[in-house]
C-alpha cells in the first residue's frame, strides 16, 4: 500500500472509535480486523487502490519505524492528542496513544548523536576492497560491517559508565527468527561479578539512517532472548548508521527477575564509532 494512502484507513478507524460528545476513544487498540475493514470502507468512498490482501500486522512498520512518522500520520487524528504505536499479540496491530506533553509532537526521534556523544575512532582496513565495494544502506551490511570490526565489543570494552567488567564476548548468530520477534543478533558476554564469572545474552537491533530505535520493539527481542535461553540477565543494544560512523545505543541490563511487567528498557549509554577510512553503506552512499 503506497505510504501517502495509509491515514485514510487510519482516520476512518480512530472517527469510528471516537465519541465527540466526551472527546474519548471506545477503545485505544487497532486490531488486524479493523485494518482490513477499514481498507475495504476507503477503497469503495475514495476508489483509492489499496491493496485489500495485503498483510495487516505489517500495516504499522514502515509509519512507527521510520523517521518521517510525524508527516505520515492523519494530522486530523493528532490534533485531538492521539498518535499510534505499534502493539502485538492477540490480533492487535497499533494503539492510539494520548500525547501526554502539549509540546509533543508524537514520534519523536528519541535516541540520536549529539556533540556530547562520546566518539571513537576505528579502524576498517581489516575488510577488504571487495566486500566494502558492495556496501549498501541496509541492515544485513550494517551488521556484517559492526560484527568484522567488532563494534559490539569495543562498546562494552570502552567508555565511561560500563555495566559490566567484560572478559569476553562472543558474536552467536545474526538474524534470528523468533515466533513473534526477530533478533538481528546476539552475542554473549561474560564478565566479572561479585559471584565470579558470570554470562549476560547481549541483543542487538540494527537500524538504517532512516529509520527511528524504538524501546518497544528492543523490549520484545529481550523478552524473546530470555524466552529461548536460559540467560539470568540480557542487555539490549541498538546499532544505527550515521554520516559519520555506527552510532551504538546502550539500554539498561535486564534481569530475568524483573521480567515480569517488562515492556521497554531504559537508556544507559551511547557512543559513535567512526570507521576510518569511511565505510561505502554506512557513511558513504
Amino acid at each position: 500500500m503506497p505510504k501517502s494512502k495509509k491515514h485514510y484507513v487510519i482516520e476512518h478507524i480512530f472517527d469510528k472509535l471516537f465519541d465527540t460528545a466526551t472527546a474519548t476513544l471506545q477503545r485505544t487498540i487497532v486490531s488486524a480486523d479493523d485494518i482490513q475493514e477499514a481498507k475495504r470502507a476507503v477503497n469503495k468512498l475514495h476508489n483509492l487502490g489499496i491493496k485489500e490482501n495485503s498483510n495487516p500486522f505489517n500495516f504499522m512498520k514502515d509509519i512507527v519505524r521510520g523517521k518521517r512518522a510525524l508527516a505520515m500520520w492523519p494530522e486530523s487524528v493528532r490534533s485531538k492528542g492521539y498518535v499510534g504505536e505499534q502493539r502485538t499479540g492477540g490480533g492487535a496491530v497499533f494503539e492510539f496513544v494520548p500525547l501526554t506533553d502539549s509540546g509533543e509532537t508524537g514520534f519523536e526521534d528519541l535516541f540520536a548523536p549529539s556533540a556530547a556523544t562520546p566518539r571513537f575512532h576505528v579502524q576498517s582496513l581489516s575488510i577488504s576492497r571487495a566486500s566494502k565495494s558492495l556496501g549498501r544502506r541496509d541492515e544485513s551490511w550494517l551488521l556484517q560491517v559492526s560484527v568484522n570490526l567488532r563494534i559490539v565489543e569495543t562498546h562494552l570494552a570502552v567508555g565511561n559508565d560500563k555495566q559490566i567488567d567484560a572478559t569476553e564476548v562472543s558474536h552467536l548468530q545474526m538474524d534470528i527468527k523468533l515466533r513473534k520477534v526477530q533478533i538481528d543478533a546476539l552475542f554473549l558476554a561474560h564478565f566479572r561479578s561479585e559471584h565470579g564469572d558470570s554470562a549476560a545474552i547481549i541483543t542487538v537491533e540494527a537500524k538504517q539512517q532512516n529509520q527511528r530505535i524504538l524501546t518497544e520493539q528492543v523490549g520484545r527481542q529481550v523478552r524473546a532472548a530470555f524466552e529461548a535461553t536460559e540467560a539470568e540477565l540480557v542487555i539490549p543494544l541498538a546499532l544505527a548508521s550515521t554520516n559519520e560512523g555506527i552510532y551504538v545505543v546502550e539500554f539498561k541490563a535486564v534481569p530475568r527477575s524483573a521480567l515480569k511487567g517488562f515492556l521497554a528498557p531504559a537508556f544507559h549509554r551511547e557512543a559513535l564509532y567512526l570507521l576510518e577510512p569511511p565505510v561505502r553503506g554506512i557513511q558513504t552512499a
